[in-house]
């Protein structure tokens, strides 16, 4: 029975499963910078949350300096009061922040790998790229 030929890729060596090897470097590329585009928004979410937690923790420990000059306990509730909504006012405005940047950053990544992919199938078509 005679062996079937090896596919080849376009430049005339075998294809790794097939597949055409024209474009390849554009994937790479393109992974490259969609790797890049996460490192960096990783970096920037753990810059916002370091200072969020800083100017957190600065009205934390103005608190007690409040909290110890109450002279009622009318005035402490009044005080825990304010405080709490306006932590939870903090959290909900830090978390929709984060949730804006993780989305621009996974918009951004996406975006890279779609033009690699877009310029690896032109390449593979034999069309010209970017």
């Amino acid at each position: 029975m005679p062996s079937k030929p090896k596919k080849q890729g376009a430049t005339g060596a075998p294809a790794a499963g097939g597949l055409p090897t024209q474009g390849f470097e554009s994937l790479v590329e393109a992974n490259a910078k969609a790797a890049e585009i996460w490192l960096e928004s990783w970096a920037k979410l753990a810059g916002e949350s370091a200072g969020f937690v800083t100017r957190r923790w600065q009205q934390d420990m103005d608190l007690i300096g409040k909290i110890c000059a109450c002279k009622s306990p009318v005035e402490l509730l009044q005080l825990q009061s304010e405080f709490m909504q306006r932590a939870l006012v903090d959290y909900m405005k830090e978390a929709t922040r984060l949730g804006d940047m993780e989305t621009d950053a996974g918009v951004s990544e996406l975006e890279a790998l779609d033009e690699g992919v877009r310029e690896a199938g032109e390449k593979a078509k034999g069309g010209k790229s970017k």
